[in-house]
């Protein structure tokens, strides 16, 4: 089934700046992220795809992620990951997009304090806390079994909190 030019720009609008976001925490650089978000948006609009998923959200979400993940191991050594995703954060406090409101300090720091924890626990949490998805859409984006999701936040959000004790920060969440 082809989808329409207005279907397009509908799925652009609606999802391209979460797409962005989730694809520029990963590679750290705008002109790659703004490259995968598009060839996500175009590869599922145009191979008929989206009009067979249940959540187009969370499919579109989980493509951004493969394509960014792909791009990353091309570009360079697992060793530099997280030096990248720090990165991508300042560039995104420094003024991506004059529309989002400077971030407060804690949650610097807490975003710091997530790229320290270990991969499989890191990309739960931030789906959850930063993205906002819910373990169903999570479990979509990652195709892991929601126990495993819920597992991986309850280790993750555990080690976040004794991070963040250490660094006295005494928030809950």
């Amino acid at each position: 089934m082809k989808i329409n030019q207005e279907e397009i720009e509908h799925i652009y609008n609606e999802h391209s700046r979460r797409l962005y976001f989730a694809s520029l925490r990963i590679l750290g650089n705008r002109e790659e992220a703004e490259d995968v978000m598009q060839d996500t948006i175009l590869k599922v609009c145009t191979d008929g795809s989206s009009s067979k998923v249940e959540n187009l959200g969370a499919y579109l979400t989980r493509c951004c992620i493969n394509k960014s993940l792909d791009l990353l191991r091309k570009r360079q050594s697992l060793k530099n990951y997280q030096t990248e995703i720090i990165s991508a954060r300042s560039q995104e406090e420094d003024g991506i997009d004059e529309n989002v409101q400077d971030t407060c300090p804690i949650v610097e720091k807490i975003i710091e304090l997530i790229s320290r924890l270990p991969r499989k626990c890191r990309q739960i949490v931030t789906l959850k806390l930063i993205e906002g998805f819910d373990y169903q859409e999570i479990a979509q984006i990652t195709s892991m079994n929601e126990s495993s999701i819920r597992s991986r936040y309850m280790r993750g959000r555990q080690s976040l909190a004794e991070l963040m004790k250490k660094e006295g920060i005494h928030e809950r969440f």
